[in-house]
């Protein structure tokens, strides 16, 4: 994550028993896993969501929320909007508007999906160009550091969606997003972006312990990668739990279904989390 290493790893509270368990882990106990380590960072947090600016400064001894330097922060988006969104509202709405994307490329190709953004001027535009406009666009409105988060997460899962789909080289975004799409359905699209965000969240508030305790040593590197590798495993079962059901079906993404749809996925997720 670009951001996490501006944030020291919180002291006091929750974060004392969590730092143990990082030592503990880094020290070889089998009886700490990554998903202690996941939980414990999100109950000290409170949650996926980041604290707005003035919650931040209130709470700055309970974690690093909200107040980094953000690219852009302001303005409304992700398939609509226009009023500040914070927390998790922010995460599911992201997560909505990436779908709506995800669904109109899968029915009519890569100008359909930037149209059901209002970033139909994209058309045509280079594939990098493009897959940041998008990010920008869907994580517009949140609070600076919860847009850096939201903003690499989703720019993450689009390029991640693009290469796995491409079959020659990365230059027919296009093709490569429908290949994806065809393969994974608009569900593969929001589990990477949901993966990405989760381990994106967790580490930025844990990497500079992890940072300290190691010297920045291969340690240090493996354990971002089981993190990583927890919070892909909890979306990943979600996700399937979730489509199982039928519940992917038919969603109008940027209506209130797809609204309270993007929001469930995050609740749900962050319940889960907290429970390890």
């Amino acid at each position: 994550m670009g951001t996490s290493k501006q944030f020291p790893t919180p002291s006091g509270g929750p974060w004392t028993p969590l730092k143990n368990d990082i030592s503990a882990y880094l020290d070889g106990d089998k009886k700490v896993t990554p998903n202690t380590v996941v939980g414990g960072t999100l109950r000290a947090l409170g949650g996926l969501n980041v604290a707005p600016p003035g919650r931040a400064t209130a709470n700055a001894a309970r974690g690093p929320g909200g107040t980094g330097a953000g690219r852009h922060g302001g303005g409304g988006g992700g398939g609509g909007g226009g009023a500040r969104a914070t927390g998790r509202g922010s995460v599911g709405r992201a997560a909505s508007g990436l779908g709506g994307f995800g669904a109109a490329v899968r029915e009519g190709g890569l100008d359909a999906g930037l149209l059901a953004l209002g970033l139909d001027e994209l058309r045509g535009r280079p594939p990098a160009e493009v897959i940041d406009r998008i990010a920008d666009h869907l994580a517009e409105g949140a609070d600076p550091t919860q847009y850096d988060l939201l903003y690499d997460a989703l720019k993450t899962s689009i390029l991640e969606a693009a290469a796995l789909g491409a079959q020659s080289g990365f230059q027919d975004l296009d093709a490569a997003l429908r290949g994806f799409l065809d393969r994974h359905g608009v569900e593969g699209l929001v589990q990477s972006y949901l993966s990405n965000y989760v381990y994106g969240r967790v580490w930025m508030a844990v990497e500079n312990h992890v940072e300290m305790k190691t010297n920045g040593g291969p340690s240090g590197q493996a354990m971002s990668i089981a993190v990583g590798n927890a919070c892909r495993s909890h979306v990943g079962d979600l996700i399937r739990e979730i489509k199982d059901a039928g519940r992917f079906e038919k969603v109008d993404w940027f209506g209130r279904e797809g609204a309270r749809l993007g929001n469930e996925l995050v609740s749900e997720l962050e319940g889960r989390l907290k429970a390890q």
